[in-house]
């Protein structure tokens, strides 16, 4: 609900919605998953409105090129690494106020029910808690969940001078839930469960922002959710490439050197750590935009190997056979995805002869 802009969006009457490209995680809309269900070890955060806690993740979680242990949880339906945040007034991303955040319902939401006061005394009616905990901890599975189940929104709210404070007076029919989850491995994973009090997302902001630049808005006060699909952000596989000289005209393969004539192997490494499977992964690479060395294709391999042995530029021999082509593509085919970080890998090369 953005509160503060409500006349001037009326005016507008039009909203766009627009997304910058992610540079690790891609967005995909899986079937539904079952919400987890907390434990004993869960912890019942009894948040106000706009307001936020430090929450331990439970172990080392991969985020824009860093590695968090904590995370803020705003109650209004955000995640952040960066700062506590209690803005709920949802905006367009990118945000640059959290510019590393997570967004699975940015709403104004109001946990802490409606506020009323006896003779100065407060009392709180309708609150739900906020709860969050890490699941099947050092397993490979490990997980970390945050729910707001059957959360209320605030419709009404009044300014009481005698106390300076703005209270909410009325809450309104609808009533919110779902849940982020945070893999191990570094994958994201928002739940609205079919059936749920989810209305629609009409009124928020969903999406993921690694920083101001590289964001991913799935929705702004513009469409409604499909409880039969989660939201899943999945880490992109990451590919590595080296080179080495494995023979010349000179020395043959003891010592070779890059000189004219000598065969040039290059070797990529491609990564799935995402928790669902790479298919159709293909490499190609153009030499007819490498004018560097002046090279020549000469064949190419692959391999599709467990993540325990490094790829062997050295070694490596599979040979999917030569082109005569500028354009060398390399089809190494599926990498599983896990839960558990790096457990797929795949290995290929291309070898050329510098003219």
């Amino acid at each position: 609900m953005v509160r503060k802009l409500f006349l001037f969006w009326i005016l507008l009457c039009t909203v766009f919605v627009w997304s910058a490209p992610l540079q690790y995680l891609t967005r995909t809309t899986p079937a539904a998953t079952s919400l987890d269900t907390h434990t004993g070890g869960a912890t019942t955060w009894n948040a106000g409105d706009n307001d936020w806690t430090q929450a331990n993740i439970g172990f080392s979680f991969p985020f824009n090129g860093s590695t968090y242990t904590s995370v803020y949880i705003n109650s209004n339906g955000m995640l952040s690494f960066n700062s506590s945040n209690t803005e709920y007034s949802n905006e367009a991303l990118p945000y640059s106020d959290e510019p590393q955040s997570i967004y699975p319902y940015w709403d104004d939401l109001h946990p802490g029910g409606i506020d009323a006061y006896i003779l100065f005394i407060r009392a709180t009616l309708g609150a739900q808690p906020i709860r969050y905990e890490t699941f099947d901890s050092g397993g490979p599975n490990e997980r970390f969940v945050v729910s707001w189940i059957d959360m209320p929104e605030c419709s009404v709210y009044a300014y009481i001078p005698l106390l300076g404070l703005t209270l909410c007076t009325s809450l309104t029919t609808n009533k919110y839930t779902f849940q982020v989850v945070l893999y191990k491995n570094g994958d994201i994973r928002f739940r609205y469960p079919s059936g749920g009090n989810l209305a629609n997302g009409a009124s928020a902001t969903i999406g993921t922002q690694e920083n101001t630049t590289n964001y991913d808005q799935y929705s702004y006060n513009s469409s409604s959710i499909d409880q039969t699909f989660d939201i899943l952000y999945t880490l992109k596989p990451l590919i590595a490439k080296t080179s080495i000289v494995i023979s010349d005209p000179v020395n043959s393969t003891t010592n070779p050197k890059r000189i004219p004539g000598a065969t040039v192997r290059y070797c990529f490494q491609v990564d799935n750590t995402g928790l669902v499977s790479a298919t159709n992964v293909v490499l190609t690479e153009d030499f007819t935009t490498n004018n560097k060395d002046k090279l020549t294709y000469v064949k190419s391999g692959y391999v599709v190997q467990d993540i325990s042995t490094s790829c062997n530029c050295a070694s490596i021999s599979n040979t999917s056979g030569s082109f005569s082509t500028p354009t060398v593509t390399i089809n190494i085919g599926t990498l599983a995805g896990s839960t558990s970080p790096s457990t797929s890998r795949g290995c290929a090369y291309i070898e050329a002869t510098i003219d």
